[in-house]
């Protein structure tokens, strides 16, 4: 995970890199405002090098891939941190004057005349890296760019790959529409060695929830990668890695108690009483030592369907591990209340999280059908702007828990009979982009809300301060008659600023 690799060394380096690279980029006359609207920023460009510095350890003279140059800041930060490294950037290259007519940029004071990779180029000669960054120009994947269908450039990642190909790593931040991402990184999976990593900008954040669907696509097809990227609340930290490497993940119990806090031992009863009221009465076993409280809060009725409750199993094994184990868990059992986190967040993804729709795939292939019928309930007892909330969550922990239910059943009938849906993968992916972007957007409300109160509290505090001192020169006053004229009148007044008086105390004659 990439909160893992990160430590004082890639900070350092990370940030005096970025430095040096806005520092070459003002002495051509392309000052920090003009090139940070659309350029990596410092918690990100940390995050990158960190995780590149772990991932190429050992390769002596690393190629990385990179999708989108803009003017070059995030390829100069790589090539300023790891030694040795060439990195092959794609870029339609047009003007700046085309860029920033596109996204609407602001601070105009550049020459945008200057095409995006010509800047680069100049800033790659001034920090000395020239000969170890290649410019390529044209699209990677499609030709279509944030200029719109006017501005295209030929796609040239096919021929770039047969060329050049393969590469170590890739880091994709070009234009971030969903299908565009999807296909970039399809073709950069194909471009990698076997262990290379993929690395993406702006996972979380505007463009999130784009990405994350392109992300959560690929992974549908691609099950052999696993997603990490940042905890929600981290809400300045937006990059993203793909990578085939298996990962080591959390316990259910560490998880819990991170994401609930004091509140986990609640979990079980909300979960319990979210079933019972969506359903008819269950005979509900345990399946794991993860979800005892929650199988004896449902209850075990003789002659009810039975119902396998399997809360820490999935998101713990490989994804290709799970359709065997899910096979066990199926047999004999009429519903399933299976607890799984959305691929990706670190601190509540475990060490198998995938996409919702390949879990309501992985169930179909065994007849089941899954319902959306435990997260609608929790909603009002993880609400963001609750005061003394009942669940407050701090990470997407358990975001897609959810219900099976074995086709053709006497359940399954009952659960159409009162309404309930089945999932598809449609459905499935717009659910979970839905529930990924407002995790981040209640993060952003959290931390907005500590931040008033803070403010509010120091005010407090401060006037409180400034009473007692006001309090204690009204008294010395007072008990000081016979002080020198000038200073019984200072101390009349509560402020002096130059000739202006403020707050007088008592009128002085």
């Amino acid at each position: 995970m990439l909160s893992e690799s990160v430590d004082a060394h890639d900070v350092a380096d990370a940030s005096r890199a970025l430095d040096r690279v806005l520092e070459a980029f003002a002495s051509l006359g392309f000052p920090s405002p003009v090139v940070t609207q659309w350029s990596i920023p410092q918690a990100d460009a940390i995050d990158l090098v960190a995780g590149l510095r772990r991932d190429l350890c050992g390769i002596e003279a690393p190629r990385i891939l990179e999708v989108g140059t803009f003017v070059g800041t995030s390829a100069l930060v790589m090539l300023l941190t790891i030694p040795g490294a060439v990195v092959h950037s794609v870029d339609p290259n047009f003007a700046l004057e085309v860029e920033f007519d596109a996204m609407h940029c602001a601070h105009r004071g550049a020459d945008l005349s200057r095409s995006t990779q010509e800047v680069a180029a100049l800033a790659a000669e001034r920090l000395g890296v020239r000969d170890r960054l290649v410019l390529h120009e044209g699209g990677f994947s499609t030709a279509v760019s944030f200029a719109g269908t006017a501005r295209n450039a030929n796609a040239i990642g096919e021929a770039l790959l047969a060329s050049v190909g393969p590469f170590d790593a890739a880091f994709i931040d070009g234009l971030h529409f969903e299908e565009t991402v999807l296909a970039d990184v399809r073709l950069a999976a194909r471009s990698i060695t076997p262990n290379g990593s993929i690395y993406l900008h702006d996972a979380i954040g505007y463009w999130g929830s784009s990405v994350r669907r392109a992300l959560h696509r690929f992974m549908e097809t691609e099950p052999s990668y696993g997603l990490s990227h940042a905890p929600y609340e981290d809400l300045y930290r937006s990059i993203a890695r793909l990578s085939r490497v298996e990962r080591a993940g959390d316990s259910f119990d560490t998880r819990m108690s991170r994401c609930f806090g004091a509140s986990a031992d609640r979990f079980a009863e909300c979960l319990a009483r979210s079933i019972a009221s969506s359903l008819p009465a269950l005979n509900a076993h345990a399946l794991d030592s993860c979800s005892q409280s929650t199988a004896l809060a449902l209850g075990s009725k003789e002659g009810a369907p039975r119902c396998g409750v399997f809360l820490g199993g999935l998101d713990d094994l490989p994804f290709l591990a799970t359709a065997q184990r899910l096979r066990e868990v199926c047999a004999g059992m009429d519903a399933l209340v299976l607890g799984s986190t959305s691929a990706g967040e670190q601190g509540a993804a475990g060490a198998g999280s995938q996409p919702l729709a390949a879990r309501v795939a992985q169930l179909s292939a065994e007849g089941f059908d899954t319902f959306d019928l435990v997260m609608p309930f929790l909603e009002a007892f993880t609400y963001a702007l609750g005061n003394g909330c009942v669940l407050p969550r701090a990470t997407s922990f358990l975001m897609n828990t959810m219900v099976a239910i074995r086709r053709s059943s006497a359940l399954h009938a009952s659960a159409l009979a009162r309404g309930h849906l089945p999932l598809d993968r449609l459905s499935a992916r717009s659910i979970e982009s839905a529930r990924s972007q407002q995790l981040h957007d209640h993060a952003a409300l959290r931390r907005s809300q500590s931040q008033e109160t803070s403010s509010r509290e120091r005010g407090l505090a401060l006037s409180t301060q400034f009473a007692e001192l006001t309090n204690r020169i009204a008294a010395l006053a007072a008990s000081n008659a016979n002080l020198e004229p000038r200073l019984q009148y200072f101390l009349n007044w509560r402020i002096h600023i130059g000739r202006h008086h403020f707050w007088q105390s008592r009128r002085t004659q």
